[in-house]
């Protein structure tokens, strides 16, 4: 990793970044939501649908790599579930985002763009199934609402937690960028404009 630049993005306080070992946890291209598994730079997220800084993290600056890197298969970017306790509704927003997933990516994403893009209104009032219902066709609605009384649902939910617990996630987001067999970990987001810088540096 290139030292400097990362030293540079800490005195300027924008997120915290920290070496740690190179990680292979076993993923699937289901997981990713934009991008394959041998892109040349990996971003896993755990994050929190509950949480603000996450939803500025994926609206402000994951959508612009998945449309500008995750198009070209240079990066592919995985999510995790990481509901926070503090957050009430975090656990069932995940759920709805678990389910979209096993309907497919594109499905997927919506329901993740949906989640964040309406947090302030759902988190008010409790209202995510109102949110997605308006968000999806009728025919995902009803596919996905079949898919949450699956009880593997939460299995997975809670499986992805393990593995942040595991990875020594404690806050949202928490993301590791790995390319070339080494790995940082970010704690907290990152503007579009320095992530796409350090991107550039590890394809270049």
């Amino acid at each position: 990793m290139r030292i400097s630049y990362l030293v540079s993005v800490l005195c300027v306080g924008l997120a915290v970044f920290a070496a740690v070992p190179a990680q292979t946890p076993q993923l699937t291209p289901e997981q990713a939501v934009g991008g394959k598994l041998d892109a040349p730079v990996r971003i896993e997220v755990f994050s929190d649908f509950q949480c603000p800084a996450c939803r500025g993290f994926f609206l402000d600056s994951i959508q612009k790599v998945l449309e500008n890197y995750c198009s070209q298969d240079k990066v592919c970017v995985i999510y995790h579930e990481f509901p926070l306790k503090n957050h009430n509704l975090a656990r069932l927003a995940a759920r709805y985002s678990k389910a979209a997933q096993r309907l497919g990516r594109k499905q997927w994403l919506t329901v993740m763009g949906a989640l964040y893009t309406n947090q302030a209104e759902w988190t008010w009032d409790g209202s995510v199934d109102a949110v997605i219902s308006r968000t999806l066709s009728p025919q995902d609605f009803a596919e996905l609402k079949k898919r949450l009384e699956d009880p593997s649902i939460d299995t997975a939910i809670d499986q992805e937690v393990a593995l942040g617990e595991k990875r020594q996630v404690t806050s949202t987001p928490t993301f590791f960028l790995s390319s070339g067999g080494k790995e940082e970990r970010v704690v907290g987001g990152v503007p579009y404009v320095v992530l796409k810088g350090y991107i550039d540096r590890l394809i270049g």
